[in-house]
């Protein structure tokens, strides 16, 4: 038994918890996964691809919905998300804990969902863990008790937040978040690559769709307000068609739901177009849309994914990100949902096609965005080797 005076245990004690630290292996990667969503999968597909060249020895367990479906779609490990006692358990010894990609601090959608993430955080600050959150999209946050426990959790929790633009960074100074290191990156997708040609190819055979013709691509979702906004994307298929030669393809982001958005404007047209309901990996819709002429999209992975492969875009605003996006983009070319009209779709589709003639601004937006990007992958490393 030790006999020493209180000044000795100190140092004693502190080589012990140091010990305990140093012990520590893994990383927990946490977001909204496991729920048919190709966007959230593509950022989780991209986070995985970043975790394994940044730390190849740390074993990776993701929180997900459905974790047989991220076991084997991703190969990993992983935990129910409301498993709580596993979960518990496991940032007890891990050495990391990612929260992202996404917008995940928000209360728009749910304000369960805000709870939950942010309770994730604490335990894993209060488990030891170090804390990141990787590539985030912020906001909005509207209930005041929201904004507050926010503020608490992620000043006191939180070691370092990258994110994907810089609307998100002004949410942050408006809730009073001062204390994690905060820095801009971009989306991590962006940093992916389609499938191979050929691969390519014959998923636009099976779908009845010839490789290499004229299409417009279009992602939509069920949101309020949409059903009375239908006629109105219909009336730019029509556009497209006549106008342009452009075929429509109507891509799911969410396989689980966007059909049922895309059947409310197919039901406005004469003819019964493509529409691609199945989950299909993420490099396939990437080679999918880089098949497109221009993407009209809702959905903000459906204009990430266009931008990064270089395709002319018209984003419809249902939620902040996807003005967010395009405008740290440097891509003005967006609308909201509730001033939506035929004519000011069919402009903006007017204006992107001009702009794919010399697509040079796009070029040059998204490679911006890429050589960003890094700065996810420099945080993380710092975490990591920080005692």
């Amino acid at each position: 038994m030790l006999r020493c005076s209180g000044g000795e245990e100190r140092p004693a004690m502190e080589k012990q918890r140091q010990r305990k630290v140093n012990n520590r292996s893994g990383i927990v990667i946490c977001g909204s996964y496991g729920l048919g969503n190709a966007g959230d999968e593509s950022i989780l597909k991209a986070i995985l691809q970043e975790v394994r060249t940044v730390a190849p020895a740390e074993e990776i367990t993701v929180l997900s919905r459905n974790p047989e479906e991220t076991k084997l779609c991703h190969g990993v490990r992983s935990l129910h998300m409301f498993d709580l006692p596993a979960i518990y358990r496991l940032m007890g010894r891990t050495k990391l804990y990612i929260n992202g990609g996404g917008s995940l601090i928000q209360d728009v959608t749910s304000r369960r969902s805000l709870w939950y993430y942010l309770f994730t955080l604490r335990m894993a600050k209060r488990r030891g863990c170090k804390v990141l959150m990787y590539g985030c999209g912020i906001g909005p946050v509207k209930h005041p008790k929201d904004v507050a426990l926010t503020r608490k959790t992620l000043n006191g929790c939180v070691d370092a937040i990258t994110l994907r633009e810089d609307s998100s960074l002004k949410e942050l100074q408006r809730f009073g978040v001062t204390n994690p290191e905060s820095d801009l990156a971009s989306d991590p997708a962006l940093t992916l690559q389609r499938a191979a040609e050929a691969d390519i190819d014959r998923m636009m055979e099976q779908n009845g769709l010839t490789p290499h013709g004229s299409y417009l691509g279009i992602c939509l979702r069920d949101w309020p307000g949409f059903a009375e906004k239908a006629p109105v994307f219909a009336a730019a298929v029509r556009y497209a068609r006549s106008e342009h030669g452009l075929t429509p393809v109507f891509f799911s982001i969410n396989h689980r739901s966007d059909g049922a958005a895309a059947d409310q404007v197919a039901r406005c047209l004469e003819e019964t177009p493509c529409i691609l309901r199945q989950p299909l990996s993420t490099e396939l819709t990437l080679g999918l849309m880089s098949r497109m002429q221009a993407v009209i999209s809702m959905r903000l992975h459906g204009l990430i994914f266009a931008a990064g492969q270089g395709v002319p875009l018209v984003g419809v605003v249902y939620d902040p990100k996807v003005s967010a996006f395009l405008s740290y983009m440097g891509q003005e070319l967006y609308e909201d949902l509730s001033r939506l009209s035929t004519e000011s779709l069919c402009a903006k589709l007017d204006q992107a096609l001009a702009l794919g003639a010399d697509p040079t601004a796009l070029k040059e937006g998204v490679e911006r965005l890429r050589h960003i990007e890094q700065h996810n992958s420099d945080t993380m490393r710092k975490l990591l080797q920080a005692p």
